[in-house]
């Protein structure tokens, strides 16, 4: 089968992997290559250097909808479309394109989580389970008929970066299985019911700290952060990342009379204990400007915040 893949980031990768042991991949569309760190060096997408790895043509074009483009992608004449984590709509005129459709993997139980966010999304909104949908591409956003879906159970303290690896190894043989029944044509693509709904992209506000939310939206929203793009308190004039923080039960009552965000004190040997809009928090793995990861033991020991700051 003549297959075209488009995919970006690392969640993409099992997929074109798998996909090219059993396809013959006559192209790969991915993101052009993107500024990255403090010397903003040119570094391409997950998905370009494993094409280049695997041998397969890439494509790298800024705009999908150009006539060029288009007419480029065309002449390959792929009998299927493969998209995971592309991150752009497609215009109809390629929508229309090859015989068997425009098949697009999404790491969430569609209809929920649409959009751009679906993985952070099921965390944070403190989902039991989540999975991984094969849906038939339309110009609406991911609104298309599913084809198939796995379910699987959302660990109580898994992180973004956790589920997104995890959705990647379990979505690949499932996309596999749904380009070989839709070839086979064994496969009857059902409309989405149900509740629906949309998550955006990260903002820059999105990823900073409300003290006011109750404790375990908290936890839940720093995990689906971790380790990337990461969640952001000020202390004092210093940004500090957060990666992990624990439900302090035993301070909810003291908690009560504080502000959103104010040190309440710290426990020996753990880290600071914050107020929240409905109990206290403990910071248990942070990221202080300038250094890496640390237990909030060590930042315990090595920078004090005194009692009644407030953390912005």
């Amino acid at each position: 089968m003549r297959l075209l893949f488009m995919g970006t980031p690392q969640f993409a990768v099992p997929s074109l992997e798998l996909l090219a042991q059993h396809t013959q991949v006559v192209g790969v569309v991915t993101q052009p290559d993107k500024p990255t760190g403090r010397g903003q060096r040119l570094t391409p997408p997950p998905v370009k250097v494993a094409a280049q790895r695997l041998g397969l043509p890439v494509f790298q074009p800024l705009k999908l909808r150009e006539s060029q483009v288009l007419e480029e992608l065309e002449a390959l004449k792929p009998e299927i479309v493969v998209v995971a984590a592309y991150a752009k709509l497609l215009p109809k005129r390629f929508l229309e394109m090859p015989p068997l459709g425009c098949v697009n993997l999404h790491p969430s139980l569609l209809p929920r989580h649409r959009g751009a966010i679906p993985i952070q999304a099921a965390i944070m909104a403190g989902d039991h389970k989540t999975g991984v949908t094969t849906f038939q591409m339309e110009e609406g956003y991911d609104t298309g008929a599913i084809l198939l879906q796995e379910e699987t159970d959302l660990g109580p303290e898994e992180t973004g970066t956790e589920l997104s690896e995890r959705l990647a190894q379990l979505g690949a043989p499932l996309l596999w299985r749904t380009v070989q029944g839709l070839a086979q044509g064994t496969i009857v693509p059902r409309p989405q019911e149900g509740e629906f709904n949309y998550t955006k992209p990260f903002g820059r506000e999105d990823l900073l700290f409300n003290w006011s939310r109750p404790a375990q939206e908290l936890v839940d929203w720093v995990r689906a952060l971790y380790a990337e793009p990461q969640a952001s308190a000020q202390a004092g004039d210093k940004v500090l990342k957060v990666g992990r923080l624990r439900l302090a039960p035993e301070w909810d009552e003291r908690a009560q009379s504080a502000q959103p965000g104010e040190v309440l004190g710290s426990i020996k040997g753990r880290g600071y204990v914050i107020a929240s809009g409905r109990g206290a928090v403990l910071l248990d793995l942070v990221k202080p400007a300038g250094k890496g990861w640390m237990e909030g033991s060590a930042y315990l020991a090595g920078r004090p915040l005194a009692v009644g700051v407030l953390l912005g």
